[in-house]
């Protein structure tokens, strides 16, 4: 009976310590999913959001990324937070000015600072980061995503935020001068657009006249 207890007792300690409450989750940077054995990301959607005080960026920028509990929702323990390309499968950019208290910063994909996640296990209602686009660097349109733990048992994945468009890459397109020239379309030359007008309009003069003096004929042998 006591050899029971003692082996339950060690299963419930290594489940504690797989869910990392201090953030370390290096393991999950590609899936960012949590490693709690047994349980599976919730299906539900998500009572927590990822929101960005910025809708475009541009190399150098930094955004403000908050995550927040829903109204009525339950505090969440832990989260994992990256930015990614639109489609894209690693972290991209990096995170600045890290409260240690708070977060503790994760180099994924060999890129410094480019995940963030929960310094301890307490329950937070929202958390606020700042991230920093690539200064030398062509992303693509951008999203926030989110693993939020709200338990052992409960938590959900890749909660996305909407989409930060790019516009660096458009200004630098919209600006070259190859393409400006190679979408030119280049109007008539001066020539072309008048040389058919004074041939115009002479035939209709001159047609007016004509009519004129063939009514003024049939008048006058009338009359006659």
């Amino acid at each position: 009976m006591h050899v029971e207890i003692l082996l339950l007792l060690c299963v419930c300690c290594v489940r504690r310590v797989t869910a990392y409450p201090n953030g370390q989750v290096e393991d999950s940077c590609q899936s960012m999913t949590p490693n709690h054995t047994d349980f599976e990301s919730q299906i539900t959607s998500s009572p927590y959001k990822v929101s960005v005080n910025s809708t475009t960026f541009t190399p150098g920028q930094t955004i403000t990324v908050t995550l927040q509990a829903a109204e009525n929702a339950s505090e969440f323990q832990g989260f994992m937070l990256q930015a990614r390309e639109v489609h894209g499968k690693t972290a991209v950019g990096r995170f600045t000015l890290i409260n240690t208290n708070q977060s503790r910063a994760l180099n994924c994909f060999n890129i410094e600072n480019s995940t963030l996640s929960q310094a301890s296990a307490d329950k937070k209602s929202q958390f606020e980061a700042t991230w920093e686009a690539p200064a030398n660097s062509s992303l693509d349109d951008i999203q926030f995503f989110v693993t939020f733990v709200r338990s052992y048992t409960a938590f959900w994945t890749m909660v996305s935020s909407s989409t930060v468009w790019s516009i660096g890459n458009q200004s630098v397109t919209s600006t070259s001068p190859n393409k400006t020239t190679s979408t030119t379309i280049k109007p008539p030359a001066a020539s072309q657009q008048t040389s058919s007008l004074p041939n115009s309009s002479c035939k209709q003069w001159l047609s007016a006249i004509l009519r004129a003096l063939i009514l003024h004929s049939l008048l006058l042998l009338i009359n006659l």
